[in-house]
């Protein structure tokens, strides 16, 4: 048994599979997206070269910039509001002495819903005539103070972000919380002898302590929200008007409803590489940020 265990080939034996299944699977894909981005092509006919056509193209075509807009319209609003709510919460829960594995799992049932009954029960509640929203806002104001959540340009991309967060803020909650409970009780108590109680505990101990794991958030975040698909497509499909179209979703239109199988290859290209150069610099900016106790 140890013979077997110290011979290179049985961990070859095991990592080939998955190897096999990556290359199909991601290294594949992602290069023959590169080819096709060059190319014209329905699908059926003959490829033709085009060469960077499709690429200049992109930065042409006002809907792919409104798309790219909403994009980081998503992000802004991960990175400035749930963050900072994520760190709010996981600092109350971390105070709290009782029942404090029921918080920590009733955050967390969100995330194991699918997204697509999350976007369905969203669509429920923000439904105009019907939903809760709606029904309490009449209850306690003018009927006139009613919304079209998700055909008004102006909130359908508000009504998306909000169900989004809600989904997803829980795990977040769960990883910066295990880091605040993490922080050794030695350093907590002697910040109280010190004289450091309440938020300035907060701001001067915990959010030092837990800033890798505040920057995993944030790299998460920022890949996340650049290749957001599923809460869009089924809530609105880009709608009203392109307000809430991401690159995902109009990738998806040009490349299987338009048939311009090359245009949508070099839309997904250009994600990859927006994601692989802003995760890229914030691994750059945050690759010195480690914490000793």
């Amino acid at each position: 048994m140890n013979k077997t265990l110290r011979n290179p080939f049985t961990y070859i034996a095991f990592i080939i599979p998955t190897l096999v299944l990556y290359a199909l699977f991601f290294v594949y894909p992602v290069i023959v997206s590169f080819v096709y981005g060059f190319f014209q092509w329905d699908g059926i006919t003959q490829k033709v070269f085009i060469g960077l056509d499709n690429f200049t193209r992109l930065w042409n075509d006002h809907v792919f910039l409104k798309s790219l807009a909403n994009n980081f319209y998503f992000m802004a609003f991960s990175l400035v509001v749930n963050i900072p709510l994520v760190f709010l919460i996981s600092i109350l829960i971390s105070k709290v002495g009782r029942m404090r594995d029921f918080y920590k799992s009733a955050v967390f049932v969100p995330v194991v819903i699918s997204t697509a009954t999350v976007a369905i029960l969203f669509g429920v509640l923000y439904n105009y005539d019907s939903g809760l929203i709606n029904q309490f806002i009449r209850l306690v104001a003018p009927d006139s103070w009613a919304r079209e959540w998700l055909s008004d340009p102006k909130l359908a991309m508000l009504s998306i972000l909000i169900a989004n967060a809600w989904q997803n803020i829980g795990f977040f909650i769960v990883l910066c919380l295990a880091a605040i409970l993490n922080i050794p009780k030695e350093i907590v108590e002697a910040s109280k002898i010190d004289g450091v109680n309440g938020w300035n505990e907060t701001w001067l101990i915990t959010l030092p302590l837990i800033r890798p794991v505040l920057f995993v958030m944030l790299l998460l975040t920022v890949s996340g929200t650049m290749k957001v698909l599923d809460i869009v497509q089924i809530m609105t499909n880009g709608g009203p008007f392109q307000s809430t179209e991401v690159m995902s979703t109009y990738m998806l239109k040009v490349g299987f409803r338009s048939m311009e199988l090359g245009y949508g290859s070099a839309i997904g290209v250009t994600m990859f590489i927006l994601i692989l150069v802003l995760t890229g610099i914030l691994q750059k900016l945050t690759k010195h940020e480690e914490v000793q106790y």
